[in-house]
């Protein structure tokens, strides 16, 4: 019952346009209850995918060229490949939280 009620309550926040599913993911933060871009991770998602796309570089090769300019990941000192192919999975400039999951056959 608990975690039916949590989820209930969570859909029901989301329908009202709020966050209520944990931590952000990169690229934005949560402020007011509500996800907001944040500037400096924004650009780091813009050159990862301009580093993929333009260069066709793979995530290992994108996450050493994201530390070597700088631009750091929302937790931990370095970019792990996983992280940018997590970070590169949202091809939109909306968060994955509020987009309507598709169900998988």
């Amino acid at each position: 019952m608990t975690v039916a009620k949590l989820r209930r309550g969570r859909r029901i926040k989301g329908e009202k346009g709020q966050y209520a599913y944990g931590a952000p993911p990169y690229g934005w933060q949560a402020h007011k209850k509500e996800l907001t871009p944040e500037d400096m991770e924004q650009a780091g998602r813009a050159r990862g995918r301009q580093l993929r796309d333009e260069e066709g570089l793979s995530y290992r090769e994108i996450a050493a060229a994201l530390d070597a300019e700088g631009l750091r990941p929302k937790r931990g000192e370095h970019w792990h490949p996983e992280t940018v192919r997590r970070m590169l999975a949202n091809q939109s400039d909306r968060p994955p939280t509020l987009r309507r999951r598709e169900r998988t056959a």
